[in-house]
This record gives C-alpha cells, sequence and structure tokens, in this order.
C-alpha cells in the first residue's frame, strides 16, 4: 500500500491557525478594555438623578411630597465648567432643601468643586453641608490661617450660602416643623459634654500664653457654643416634630436602634424618634460591573468585617427601613481612596437623588 503523506500546504495553514488564534484573543481583549474605558469615561460625565419616595407614615399634610436633594461623596469631582453637568442634570428638578452628606472635597483639599456645586443650587432653599472622614476636619484646634475654630473651606461653604450642620437646624413648612438633626446629637449627652468642655478651657487658661494654646482655647469655646446651642434646639423640639439625621457613614441595625425612643437617653429623646436617615460614604461599591453589582468592599470601610467580593447592594445603597426607620444611603458622586487600588468609580454613575417625603404606602 502507498504511503501517504500530509499536504505540506494545509500543515502550514493549521500552524498558522494556531499561532493566530492567541493574537486575535489578545485584540478582542485590548478591543474590549479599550471599548470599556470609553464607555466608563462617558458614563462618569453624565451626572444621574435618583428618585426615591419615603413613607413616614405620620407624615402631616403640609409635609406631603417635601422633597429633599441628596448629594454625597463629591471628592472634588468635576463635571464641566463650573460643574455645568450638575447643573444640566438639575435643570427640571425642584426640591425644597438640599443635604450635602460628606467627603465633598478632592483628596488634596481642593475646594473649588464643592463651592461651584453650592452656587449652582437654589438660593431660595436651605443647603445643608456636613463633613466626612476624607474631609478635612471641620473644626480646627492647631494654629491655622485665621482665627477662627472653623476649617477655611467651611467658611467658604458658608459664604456660598451653605449651613453647616452642626446643630438641629428646623425648616417650618405650614403648621409643621422638620428638623435637619447632625449624627453628633445622638452621641453626645448636654451635661457631660459641657462639663468636659468646661474642664478643658480651664486646662488651657492656666497654660502659658502661644498660638497653639489660644488655636486650642478657640476651638473649646466653639464646642460650648455649639452644646449650648444643641441644648436649646432640643428643648424647642416638640413630639409632633418630624426629626432626619444627616449623616457620612451609614447607621448599621445596632445604631438604627438607637435612634427610638428610650426612657435612659434624657434631653436627647427629643430629637427622636427619627423618621429618616440620610448617608453616603460607600460610593455605591465605586468599582461595579453590570448585573454584578460591586466587585469589592474593603473591611475597613466598616460595612463588614472584612473584605468582601461580589457582596450585592444590601446596605450599602439605596433605601432601607428597620425599627421604623428609613434609611437612604446615596450612591455617590466620586470616587473614595478609601477602596485603593479600586479608587475609581466604574461602570457606577455618578448620583444626586432626589427623595419624596409621603404618608402614603410606596411599593
Amino acid at each position: 500500500m502507498a504511503r501517504r503523506y500530509a499536504d505540506p500546504i494545509f500543515a502550514r495553514e493549521k500552524i498558522r491557525r494556531t499561532h493566530r488564534a492567541p493574537i486575535v484573543l489578545l485584540l478582542i481583549l485590548v478591543i474590549v478594555i479599550i471599548a470599556s474605558a470609553l464607555i466608563n469615561g462617558f458614563i462618569n460625565r453624565q451626572v444621574q438623578v435618583a428618585r426615591q419616595s419615603v413613607t413616614i407614615p405620620s407624615l402631616t399634610s403640609s409635609l406631603e411630597g417635601f422633597k429633599i436633594l441628596h448629594i454625597s461623596d463629591l471628592h472634588g469631582a468635576a463635571f464641566g465648567h463650573g460643574q455645568e453637568g450638575i447643573a444640566t442634570a438639575l435643570q427640571s428638578v425642584r426640591y425644597n432643601a438640599v443635604v450635602i452628606s460628606g467627603d465633598s472635597l478632592a483628596p488634596d483639599g481642593t475646594d473649588a468643586q464643592l463651592m461651584e456645586l453650592i452656587a449652582l443650587l437654589d438660593k431660595n432653599v436651605p443647603v445643608f453641608l456636613i463633613a466626612g472622614d476624607e474631609d478635612p476636619a471641620p473644626i480646627v484646634s492647631v494654629p491655622h490661617a485665621s482665627n477662627e475654630a472653623r476649617a477655611e473651606y467651611i467658611k467658604r461653604a458658608e459664604s456660598f450660602g451653605a449651613i453647616y450642620l452642626d446643630a438641629p437646624y428646623p425648616v417650618q413648612v405650614g403648621k409643621s416643623t422638620l428638623w435637619f438633626c447632625p449624627e453628633s446629637v445622638y452621641d453626645m449627652d448636654v451635661a457631660n459634654a459641657r462639663q468636659s468642655m468646661t474642664n478643658q478651657r480651664r486646662q488651657l487658661s492656666s497654660e502659658p500664653d502661644s498660638e497653639s494654646t489660644r488655636a486650642a482655647l478657640r476651638a473649646v469655646e466653639y464646642w460650648l457654643d455649639l452644646i449650648d446651642r444643641i441644648e436649646q434646639s432640643l428643648l424647642q423640639m416638640k413630639s409632633g416634630d418630624f426629626k432626619i439625621c444627616v449623616t457620612h457613614a451609614p447607621y448599621s441595625q445596632a445604631g438604627l436602634s438607637e435612634l427610638r425612643y428610650n426612657e435612659a437617653d434624657g434631653l436627647r429623646n427629643n430629637a427622636k424618634p427619627v423618621s429618616l436617615v440620610l448617608a453616603g460614604h460607600y460610593n455605591g461599591g465605586q468599582f461595579r460591573l453590570p448585573f454584578l453589582g460591586p466587585v469589592y468592599i474593603p473591611g475597613k470601610i466598616g460595612l463588614y468585617d472584612g473584605d468582601r467580593w461580589f457582596a450585592g447592594d444590601h446596605g450599602l445603597v439605596g433605601l432601607d427601613t428597620l425599627y421604623g426607620i428609613s434609611q437612604y444611603i446615596s450612591p455617590g458622586m466620586g470616587a473614595a481612596q478609601i477602596y485603593t487600588p479600586w479608587s475609581a468609580r466604574f461602570m457606577n454613575p455618578p448620583t444626586v437623588t432626589l427623595i419624596t417625603l409621603t404618608s402614603k404606602l410606596v411599593y
């Protein structure tokens, strides 16, 4: 029988196809990466407005439909000249109050983007601002540029029309009062705090005069004044008033239970029960994949005991209700350094939320 030989032409073609396959796969991978980067770049420039209704069964008719624009975790992100991207997104949005719940400055402390944001908001509504864990300290007890205890970015924000929410602030709507309260109100024992600050003032007053001593004294005097303002606000609160707690880091389940009435809490009970908590901090997981949600949650962010992969959105973003208290966690707008090495938003559009208060059940 004659021996059969492979055709060398077909053999060479097979080798070429074998060598070509990895190159084709690599080329496809490069195209996918470039396309994903371009799509993500486009997404990160498009500010979204989410709409969320929050049911408060006892809500009065005068507060029905009250709208709060909730903004969190700007992290110094810029959306066009003068934040025109945000202005465009809010062009047809109407609201009765604004809450900016922290981590607003850039990692290097730049506050220009925050000031541009405040400047474009409606001047006829209150704009409440708190600091986040990645913001500089809002109250400074060491020598700095001015002779005030408040940090420079806090003073600048106030000059642009914001209200630094360090004490409860009432908003009167018809015959109803809605209090916006910083988280510190629910942690502070007024009498003990005043005694502690008084002791610190006495000790500092006995020390030699210096810039450091004067700066520390200014901070103590600020805190003593703040304690008085908090006490006066708590005394003014009535049981029929509605209270909104503004915090940067969301409350845990155990923390939310503390926002209910508790006889041992004395004067703090006047700020309870809380109807709604507004928070941020998590940035919606920051690095997300379609259909899979957040990829990685670092343990140091405080949501879990350790690092988690593909943990889902529960407790990370959106609205949850526990013990009759609703907590809304903003998806955020910028990128937090705490997510290092994932310190960039991916497939996670920058989002502000329009929250509407209602007495009606929302499904």
